[in-house]
């Protein structure tokens, strides 16, 4: 207890919990990000980060709401949630990275403001296949960052304990955000069972301690009665120093025996709630189990400099049996202890031998400790085992490359429409690259002064398959040998089911650089002027790739920006012009498969 508000209120026991969770976190992070470059070497580390972000935070999530119930089922867990708080302030700045770094990546360095393409970019509310789970995650995080902005006690009495709780409580909204937030993103970019059996999984553990702990709560009130007097058991059967609970008036009353005497307060800490019926008398005042708050058993005070007050209640012995009277007197009421009659009557005494544990203290009883070292272990190795395991689950990554901070020169003729490109001679006829400026532009005004000249192009080559992109850092006039023309030929008209995607991520600047959790940044990136491609597979697997232009050949509008990220059949004419394909179609005829 403390009668000022400090930052942490640091001892032993404290420093060594952080100590753990300041290490632990960080090498989630590290495990599942170093064991996804080791397994997928095509993965770009952006999404390793962010998606290792993503997932610790999720990890620590469910770790957090299940110290509750299990302290419930078994008071050793107490020390976990004595220090829950700086695990749920940790858990939420991972969190914030994981959101801070995503959008960064996805909406950033754009043609809008990078919050503003978060809300707007899919629209697809409609659809539940196509619904923004980003914004599932972005509320999750807001109630995330509201409750560890309020998890001091400073926050819990100025709101008052009710509110304070009621606030907090919402993190099981959050959680149930964040479900489908992974389920309507990260999940339908993964076609393995492994993802969802572990969300499963871990949904059915958060549920499933919560109802058991919710069965154990409900056994004391059972035994319900509407007398002026409720009998609660005999003297001998209460624990010395400890308590029995009683449903007394539709409120728990926890009865206390210590020093020969019977005393009963409401079972109702102040601070947060808490059992005072699970603590112990500790130097004359009842001890809350959970952060050690203190009220004299007589009359529901805390003891000086402290001024919380919890109702008490009038008790006698009738018949060998504690009876408590059914109406509650007003918090801080002095009632004279009864005598017990125990030790008169030559009954043996009940003490409850088992350890006490109270946070503040230096250190925690042995058994109490070791306790902890093996929970704390066993929760270690199962948070890794999950986060190796969705590690190693995760879909292949494409055969990609971006040589990102080696640029290379190149000579070639610019071809500016419909989108820019660099036409260079080869032994086989003419090599063509797509050309595009740096961050989520296209190279438009770049190239324009030099339509249809050799220039000396300095830019960073992004490849996949067959498919070539230049992130031009700069042009000059050059000289070099002349570029034989290509030829223009139809191939016919066609319906093709594919993907639109934006050039530039799906040559390798990002990867994946397809599918619904990168569909943000593909709308980002053709808005900002990106050749469009249409990415279709045949039955084996095999990837083709056609760049989608109007029906005269211009660029196509972007009126057909809804479509992008999602199953597609378009309908238009296929020409092949040297190493590219171009379907020429409209936005019309582009129509999203459900």
């Amino acid at each position: 207890m403390s009668n000022r508000y400090v930052a942490v209120n640091w001892n032993r026991q404290k420093r060594v919990y952080d100590t753990v969770i300041g290490l632990g976190a960080p090498l989630l992070v590290a495990l599942f990000f170093m064991t996804t470059l080791l397994t997928h070497p095509h993965v770009t580390a952006e999404t390793g980060l962010i998606r290792g972000l993503g997932l610790t935070a999720l990890v620590l999530l469910h770790v957090i709401l299940c110290i509750g119930p299990l302290c419930r089922l078994d008071p050793a867990f107490l020390p976990l949630l004595y220090n829950r708080r700086h695990l749920g302030v940790t858990m939420c700045m991972i969190a914030l990275a994981h959101a801070a770094f995503a959008t960064f990546q996805y909406h950033a360095l754009g043609d809008r403001n990078a919050l503003l393409s978060l809300l707007v970019s899919n629209a697809a509310f409609g659809s539940l296949a196509g619904f923004p789970f980003e914004l599932l995650g972005l509320a999750a995080l807001l109630i995330l960052m509201l409750m560890a902005a309020t998890s001091h006690d400073f926050w819990l009495s100025v709101l008052s304990p009710p509110v304070w709780k009621t606030l907090h409580m919402l993190v099981y909204l959050a959680y149930a955000l964040l479900i489908g937030h992974v389920a309507l993103g990260a999940m339908q970019a993964e076609a393995g069972v492994v993802g969802p059996l572990l969300l499963g999984a871990g949904a059915l553990v958060v549920i499933g301690l919560h109802l058991l702990a919710g069965l154990t709560e409900r056994a004391p009130d059972r035994k319900r009665s509407v007398a002026e007097w409720v009998p609660v058991c005999r003297a001998e059967d209460i624990p010395e120093a400890g308590a029995k609970l009683a449903l007394v008036g539709g409120e728990r009353v926890a009865v206390y025996r210590y020093a020969g005497r019977l005393s009963a307060v409401s079972n109702v800490c102040k601070h947060q709630n808490g059992p005072l019926g699970e603590g112990r008398i500790v130097d004359g005042c009842v001890t809350c189990p959970w952060h050690g708050y203190q009220y004299r058993p007589d009359s529901g005070t805390s003891p000086p400099p402290f001024d919380d007050k919890v109702p008490t209640y009038d008790l006698r012995i009738e018949g060998g049996q504690v009876v408590v009277q059914r109406q509650a007197n007003p918090p801080g009421t002095y009632v004279e202890p009864v005598p017990d009659r125990v030790e008169a009557a030559g009954l043996p005494v009940n003490r409850d031998e088992r350890p006490f544990y109270i946070g503040y203290q230096d250190r925690a009883p042995a058994a109490v400790a070791r306790h902890t070292r093996r929970a704390v272990t066993l929760i270690g190795v199962l948070a890794a085992g999950t986060i190796v395991s969705l590690a190693l689950a995760q879909e292949p990554f494409a055969d990609s490359r971006f040589e990102y901070g080696q640029p290379r020169t190149i000579v070639g003729r610019i071809t500016a429409r419909p989108y820019p490109r660099l036409e260079v001679p080869s032994p086989a006829g003419v090599t063509q690259y797509l050309l595009a400026a740096a961050g989520k532009h296209g190279a438009a005004s770049l190239v324009a002064p030099f339509d249809g000249r050799v220039v000396r192009l300095v830019g960073s080559l992004a490849q996949r398959g067959t498919a070539k992109l230049l992130e031009v850092d700069s042009i000059a006039s050059g000289a070099g040998s002349a570029v034989p023309a290509v030829a223009q030929r139809a191939l016919g008209d066609f319906e093709l089911r594919g993907e639109i995607v934006d050039s530039k991520c799906w040559t390798g600047v990002m990867n994946p650089g397809q599918g619904k959790t990168h569909l943000d940044c593909a709308v980002r990136c053709l808005s900002g002027g990106l050749t469009p491609l249409l990415v279709i597979r045949d039955s084996t697997g095999r990837e083709s790739h056609l760049i989608l232009t109007d029906a005269q050949g211009a660029p196509l509008p972007r009126s057909f920006l809804p479509a992008v990220g999602r199953p597609v059949a378009v309908q238009g004419q296929v020409l092949r012009e040297g190493e590219l394909l171009f379907l020429r179609t409209s936005p019309e005829a582009i129509r999203v498969l459900r």
